[in-house]
């Protein structure tokens, strides 16, 4: 399964809302739960206007971008840390694929430094959420942020990247099929959001069984930052209501880390 996994991954770097998870990193998985990346980025008015955070800088940028992004207590109960980390725009730039954004675009944009949080609980075949992530990042200023932010919408709304992500699920390996992406309404929160979610079946073939995974993702600006929230459910209704519960909070702690 990690081949698909990884097309995904892929495919969500090259939306620009999503950081590279590293070379060589494995894709935790709990049978038959898979993981998956996605993140987002945020800004502060109180970092210094360059493209990379100066090395004095680097602690303040750090506790800047945990604070604005979801906790532990934040998250449904079940869900344990797996990773954190944090990513410059020469690691996003040279671990990405083709088609995503460039290490001219980053700095073009002004993003400083970007942080990821993973966190999974057990699957089971009754459903639910198995993998959700948060991210952060630091942009120079509103502008920048707002110019990253329409880059995932413009892609997102381009019906050609779509199909191409779809073919590129589809053919990652056989065991998939029916893999879609598609925009979704979402609730008014921060000055704008974007949501999309990306749906496939996988085949287990220990099972013998079809399961229906669901990845929905939330891309939420605030002035010069923004946010991501993403969760990967299995043989569940659509967890839209978890989700916007999510961002609400997620918005919530971008605002306050920016006050």
């Amino acid at each position: 399964m990690r081949n698909v996994f990884l097309a995904l991954l892929a495919a969500l770097i090259a939306l620009g809302l999503v950081a590279c998870a590293g070379k060589g990193e494995e894709a935790s998985t709990a049978t038959p739960s898979p993981a998956v990346h996605a993140t987002a980025a945020l800004a502060s008015p109180t970092i210094a206007a360059t493209t990379a955070a100066a090395a004095e800088d680097r602690p303040e940028v750090e506790a800047l971008l945990r604070a604005a992004a979801l906790r532990l207590e934040d998250l449904p109960s079940g869900f344990t840390l797996d990773e954190e980390k944090f990513t410059t725009n020469e690691e996003s730039a040279t671990e990405g694929p083709s088609g995503g954004p460039t290490l001219e675009d980053l700095n073009r944009w002004g993003r400083i430094l970007h942080y990821e949080a993973d966190y999974s609980q057990e699957g089971s075949l009754l459903g639910g959420t198995l993998v959700l992530q948060v991210a952060t990042a630091v942009y120079r200023d509103s502008a920048g942020a707002r110019d990253a932010f329409e880059f995932t919408r413009q892609r997102t709304s381009d019906p050609e990247f779509a199909k191409a992500f779809e073919a590129s699920v589809a053919g990652s390996a056989g065991e998939v099929q029916d893999a879609s992406m598609s925009l979704m309404s979402f609730a008014e929160v921060g000055d704008d959001r974007i949501a999309f979610e990306m749906k496939f079946t996988m085949h287990d073939p220990d099972l013998n069984t079809d399961f229906p995974y669901v990845v929905q993702i939330v891309g939420i600006r605030r002035g010069r930052g923004v946010g991501a929230v993403t969760v990967l459910a299995i043989t569940s209704p659509s967890p839209v209501q978890e989700l916007e519960d999510l961002a609400r909070t997620l918005d919530k702690r971008l605002k306050d880390a920016l006050e």
